[in-house]
């Protein structure tokens, strides 16, 4: 348990809420790690919620700035059928903003949410259209509780899947 405000901002007192020294978003969940869910600890919880708003590590409204990545997994025809693209981190919520494969020699490539066995896709197409259109898609988020995963068929080359993401908790 942490007990006062200086056990929270003497290991960061070299941060920054801007800047080349700004507090990033790993620093600031390591900053979260250590505070108890305990009425002793609503002062650091109120002031762990503060720092994260003001360092733009924490986000209410949408996505946290400097946070977006492309995932790419490279594919041959002897790759597996179907893969895992990314799961988030316990605590994470990540949006996806785009997918697209270069698989024109492959018949189907499928992109779906996998949780506990239940599939729910969320863009396929065929070779002939290898960017999916994430403007037909409601917003997608995904956590811990789910992969991202890939089904492709009928690949006769090598090829890249990517995702794009940003996380927004």
């Amino acid at each position: 348990m942490m007990g006062k405000e200086s056990d929270l901002y003497d290991p960061y007192n070299t941060k920054t809420i801007g800047g080349d020294l700004r507090l990033d978003v790993d620093t600031y969940e390591n900053v979260q790690d250590n505070i108890h869910l305990e009425s002793v600890n609503r002062k650091l919880l109120e002031l762990t919620d503060l720092i994260g708003r003001v360092t733009n590590n924490r986000s209410a409204s949408g996505p946290i700035p400097g946070t977006g990545q492309v995932i790419e997994i490279s594919l041959t025809s002897s790759s597996p059928t179907s893969g895992t693209v990314f799961t988030p981190e316990i605590g994470e919520v990540w949006q996806i903003t785009g997918a697209s494969t270069g698989a024109v020699n492959a018949s189907r490539v499928e992109l779906f949410l996998r949780n506990d066995g239940n599939l729910v896709e969320i863009g396929a197409e065929t070779a002939a259209a290898t960017q999916f259109d994430p403007d037909g898609w409601n917003p997608v988020y995904i956590d811990n509780k789910c992969d991202l995963s890939y089904f492709i068929s009928g690949l006769s080359g090598d090829t890249a899947f990517k995702v794009a993401l940003i996380r927004v908790r």
